[in-house]
């Protein structure tokens, strides 16, 4: 199975070019709507939120004798934990306040991909969750266009931006142990399948977030903000 990690990179880039075709990339990439920005980083902090949880229910489908992979799985768990506290830290220093992120709403795509991931995890299993992290512990070669443009309209300092750049650092040593934990543990061409379809779904399902975050945003003129606006 040596070639599973090529033909994940191959299924991630070509989510990715799609991605990158839409709304959210093409106009946001260039100067950052403030309205979008928000929630965008509403939508990430809701999903955040419960990836350590997912990560650590993949446990519950796991067979004991899978020692390394459950060892692997439940310290990523634990070190993901709490990581949407920077999320609100981050809004609250550019003006949102606490209790509006806390009362915020996840949007349909946001619930659908929480809702997916929690099903993987919950009936699949850890192996099969490996594609969301195989990709999500890698995206920042992607997403660099999205954060400089954020960092330019916005003028803001490495202290506003502390969830990508604490995860810049973090999800280095993330990525090369999910690899490694594929190398290691994926064996047959079942399991190679699965991985795939857990990459491949994870993603479009991230892409529709973005996109659906853009459009929620734009819906709202400045006299007609919900009350997670600022």
């Amino acid at each position: 199975m040596s070639e599973v990690i090529e033909e994940l990179s191959a299924v991630v880039e070509q989510e990715w070019a799609r991605i990158k075709r839409g709304q959210f990339f093409t106009t946001q990439a260039v100067r950052f709507d403030r309205r979008v920005y928000l929630e965008t980083m509403l939508q990430i902090f809701h999903y955040t939120k419960n990836n350590a949880i997912n990560q650590a229910a993949a446990a519950y489908a796991a067979h004991h004798t899978q020692f390394g992979l459950l060892k692997f799985a439940l310290r990523h768990a634990q070190e993901e934990l709490g990581h949407e506290r920077m999320i609100i830290r981050d809004l609250v220093g550019i003006g949102m306040s606490e209790e509006a992120i806390l009362a915020s709403k996840a949007l349909p795509a946001t619930d659908a991909l929480n809702g997916y991931l929690m099903s993987v995890a919950l009936k699949d299993g850890l192996i099969p969750r490996l594609g969301y992290s195989f990709w999500a512990e890698d995206a920042y070669d992607h997403i660099q266009p999205i954060l400089a443009s954020a960092r330019k309209t916005f003028d803001l300092t490495d202290a506003r931006m502390s969830f990508f750049v604490a995860h810049s650092s973090i999800d280095e040593k993330h990525s090369k142990e999910v690899r490694d934990a594929i190398r290691t543990w994926v064996r047959t061409e079942a399991d190679a399948t699965a991985i795939k379809r857990v990459a491949r779904t994870t993603l479009y399902l991230t892409g529709q977030i973005l996109e659906t975050a853009y459009e929620h945003a734009k819906s709202f003129s400045d006299d007609k903000r919900t009350a997670h606006a600022v």
